[in-house]
């Protein structure tokens, strides 16, 4: 099972760049284990008593460097690294995660492995103050989006400055979320009392209506229609 994440972080296949990255051997060792998808050697090298959150340049993690220069991406490597201890929320300089990079990952395989190791749906990335849920929904990431409310994450849990998923979605217009939202049980009255934003977004560029966010747009508005009936 492999993951491509060279839209998620913009890199091309530079395993030769790790180098520049990690200054201490036992990193550059480790990340050579990763790279030939060695679990074994990568779990020995930490119950050695090597620190997987060791920074390198700019502040990027193992499992950062990992996602950023190792072509292909094994999910397992992935999975392997947080169960031996990688902050998936820990920010480098620049306040990236490791999940913001994720968040953008388009593969069905990805989100099973890293609710296996651990991850939880509602994780929140504390630099932004973004959710696991909110990232991806701001990438664009409606199939993501969808598998961790599947998993259990909380529809109405609003990210750092307040706005809710509900109203997220239906700001980027993605009706399929929002209709997905709304049948998880979120509140839309949560930010919005007299649901007026939500009513504008429904009237702003609404989307072709054969097709999915055309109808998600139309079950999403005939629930408003229901919550707001005509005096």
């Amino acid at each position: 099972m492999t993951v491509d994440v060279s839209r998620a972080l913009g890199a091309e296949d530079q395993r030769d760049r790790i180098e520049k990255r990690f200054a201490d051997l036992a990193s550059r060792q480790f990340l050579q284990h990763a790279a030939r998808g060695d679990l074994q050697a990568m779990a020995e090298q930490v119950r050695s008593g090597y620190d997987i959150n060791t920074p390198g340049v700019g502040g990027v993690t193992p499992a950062m460097a990992y996602v950023s220069y190792v072509r292909p991406v094994r999910a397992d490597v992935l999975a392997r690294m947080i169960e031996l201890g990688a902050d998936v929320t820990r920010p480098a300089a620049n306040n990236m995660a490791l999940l913001n990079g994720l968040a953008r990952v388009e593969d069905p395989g990805l989100l099973p492995a890293l609710l296996a190791a651990g991850v939880a749906p509602d994780t929140r990335l504390p630099a932004i103050g973004e959710t696991f849920l909110s990232a991806a929904l701001s990438e664009g990431n409606t199939e993501l989006v969808l598998g961790l409310l599947r998993a259990g994450a909380d529809p109405a849990l609003a990210a750092g400055d307040g706005r809710t998923p509900l109203r997220t979605a239906a700001a980027l217009g993605n009706w399929i979320v929002a209709d997905a939202l709304i049948r998880a049980g979120a509140d839309a009255r949560q930010g919005d009392a007299d649901l007026s934003a939500l009513a504008h977004a429904l009237a702003t560029r609404p989307p072709a209506a054969a097709t999915p966010q055309g109808q998600a747009h139309a079950a999403v508005s005939r629930w408003l229609s229901e919550q707001r009936p005509p005096p």
